[in-house]
């Protein structure tokens, strides 16, 4: 009974929309999957194991399943305009789709491919990005279940992880003499393929595989999507394209991409993610044309311009993956290598954060600069640039200190090398002649030992290339020394670089200076640095430090190397740097399975995954009565 006496009838609640709504997304759904799994057929084996009918079939009606769920969404939409931008996106990606396609996958008008093949293959690659759209978002709603960020980023790196290895392992992903050798087994190809999927998924860059030489196109093309979202990070990815396609992020999903991003304010999360998918793009686009003058010109335009792309998208990710098998030594003297590689390094490991704040307060000062030459108006406030953060400052000072001083470092050892160091590398490496080890700087002009000692401090914190070898009769022990000391600091957080972090060095050499000179508090700038980050810079450091040291042991229990390779080598490892002596391809099972957890315990950051393992924390609400103890 109501209110006024009238009885009250239940009306009819219609949720045939909704429903059919649903079902609709799961049969575009399941016929995606197939369509993936008939593209995988087609294009990863020589002689698909399914009849080519049968795949041509069930890629036509799941194209037209598509075709027509959307123009049934756009139809049945309460905002069509919407519904019609959100269309607009599937043509964004069909363009850049077809683009690709026409350039990278060199379809040529000679080949024998229809125009209603290319066209295929278009809306499956369509589809193909709207599932990975829907599984790189698919941690968000985990989010949602009060699963622990750490680990819900912790399974999408192993799920991602895994893909690739499935991908890689595919016939027609590596070269046929790769599956033709004298020494090619099933289970140990898998492995390689694991530590490459692994390698790349972690910007880490080394390889036992050559890139260049043993992996077709198909494989390199794995090689650089596995690069690009683990260099953004999966869940920073996930969350970009997330808000692309017009999803809401709820206070929990971007709690979880603050916790990916190191940023502290949830109202700024949207116009990070946005402004990341921007910068990178205009980044690596800016990197591709830079280094299109690097490759010869006898190579078609399609191979110049993969090339490009690869070598822009693994520098700005800090991957370090190159399509030659000496990365970049034979290209040493190339402008490109240091104008275009050597800047997207530094973005790429200074963290969005700081090129966030740095394109604030570059527009702050275009408009100061605007602004001053035309006559102001009355009343008219003078624009300032906002003030720079203070982790912007501690990156930038850090950035500068560690690029500097080592690469006057690098060029004093490798150019003043004196018989001490000769009688250091014969204790190192006993089976190395010293007296006839080549100096790759020997006789080079001081403008070209400057850059290549610039160019090894910048690659040594964040990326995998060399322009000078890196084998232990080509450097001297002092500079693989320097070279451990910078993978191990690493690059900035919430960037694609590994290692303690830059902020975490100076927030302890702060402490240093503070108790050393008496102060109860560490103070830097006009600003006070809380005790619990000291305590936490500490404990990375500490981890950071325990887990290279476990890897060296366990290399050098492994491995018939010394502890000079076996320390550089596990230092690249954990701080997912990728440079290495020459020993990852030589590698024994036990010792690539120990880089492979090297690999994705550094990349998630050694205190990421102690704090995933350890689950929820409580904290204790007694104190026990201090006491003194001595120290030193």
């Amino acid at each position: 009974m109501t209110s006024d006496g009238h009885r009250f009838v239940p009306q009819p609640v219609y949720l045939r929309p909704a429903g059919t709504h649903a079902r609709v997304r799961l049969l575009v759904g399941a016929f995606g999957v197939a369509a993936v799994l008939a593209l995988i057929f087609d294009l990863g084996f020589a002689v698909p194991p399914i009849p080519v009918v049968v795949l041509r079939v069930v890629e036509l009606t799941a194209v037209g399943v598509y075709l027509v769920a959307r123009a049934h969404q756009v139809y049945a939409a309460s905002n069509r305009r919407a519904a019609v931008q959100t269309c607009a996106v599937d043509a964004v990606l069909l363009g850049a789709a077809g683009l690709y396609l026409l350039l990278a996958l060199e379809f040529r008008p000679g080949q024998v491919v229809k125009v209603s093949a290319l066209c295929l293959g278009l809306l499956q690659a369509i589809i193909l990005i709207r599932l990975a759209i829907w599984a790189l978002t698919w941690h968000l709603a985990l989010s949602q279940s009060g699963l622990q960020p750490t680990r819900v980023l912790t399974l999408t790196f192993l799920i991602l992880i895994l893909l690739g290895t499935l991908a890689l392992s595919l016939p027609k992903a590596t070269q046929p003499h790769v599956q033709t050798g004298s020494d090619f087994t099933v289970p140990r190809h898998l492995l390689n393929c694991l530590f490459t999927a692994t390698s790349a998924t972690c910007v880490t860059g080394l390889t036992v595989y050559d890139t260049g030489g043993d992996f077709t196109r198909l494989g390199q093309i794995v090689i650089l999507v596995l690069i690009q979202a683990g260099g953004l990070g999966i869940m920073i990815f996930g969350g970009a394209l997330g808000v692309m396609v017009g999803q809401h992020l709820s206070v929990r999903q971007s709690l979880v991409l603050q916790d990916a991003l190191s940023h502290r304010t949830l109202g700024q999360l949207k116009s990070m993610v946005v402004f990341i998918v921007a910068f990178t793009g205009a980044i690596e686009f800016l990197g591709t044309v830079l280094l299109m003058p690097l490759w010869p010109d006898e190579q078609p335009f399609s191979t110049r311009l993969f090339l490009s792309v690869f070598h822009a998208v693994s520098a700005f990710c800090n991957a370090g993956f190159a399509l030659q098998s000496d990365s970049l030594v034979s290209l040493r003297r190339a402008w490109p290598v240091y104008g275009a590689i050597m800047p997207l390094i530094v973005l790429g490991g200074l963290g969005f954060p700081v090129l966030h704040d740095l394109w604030r307060s570059a527009g702050g000062w275009l408009e100061d600069w605007r602004r001053g030459r035309r006559p102001r108006r009355s009343g008219e406030a003078w624009h300032r640039p906002r003030r720079f953060s203070l982790h912007t400052r501690l990156v930038l000072w850090m950035t500068a200190m560690l690029v500097i001083a080592p690469t006057l470092a690098f060029v004093i050892f490798e150019s003043l090398q004196t018989g001490a160091q000769h009688t250091a590398t014969r204790l190192m490496a006993p089976d190395v002649d010293a007296s006839h080890r080549p100096l790759p700087m020997a006789g080079d002009p001081v403008w070209l030992r400057l850059l290549d000692g610039l160019f090894y401090s910048i690659t040594c914190r964040t990326a995998g290339f060399n322009t000078v070898p890196m084998d232990a009769e080509s450097l001297s022990p002092a500079s693989h020394l320097l070279g451990v000391f910078l993978m191990f600091i690493g690059g900035s957080p919430a960037s694609a670089a590994g290692g303690i972090k830059t902020v975490c060095l100076a927030v302890l050499l702060l402490g240093v200076w503070s108790t050393l000179h008496g102060r109860s508090q560490v103070e830097v700038h006009g600003r006070t640095i809380s005790d619990l980050t000291v305590r936490r810079a500490a404990v990375v450091a500490v981890v950071m430090m325990s887990l290279v040291s476990t890897v060296t042991l366990l290399l050098c229990f492994t491995e018939n190397v010394s502890i000079r390779e076996a320390l550089f080598e596990a230092a690249s490892a954990c701080g997912t740097v990728g440079l290495s002596t020459g020993l990852t391809p030589e590698l024994s099972v036990p010792g690539r399975i120990v880089i492979i957890l090297a690999m994705f315990t550094g990349r998630l950051g050694p205190l990421t995954v102690l704090i995933a393992l350890a689950g929820k924390v409580s904290t204790s609400r007694y104190s026990y009565p201090p006491e003194e103890v001595a120290i030193g």
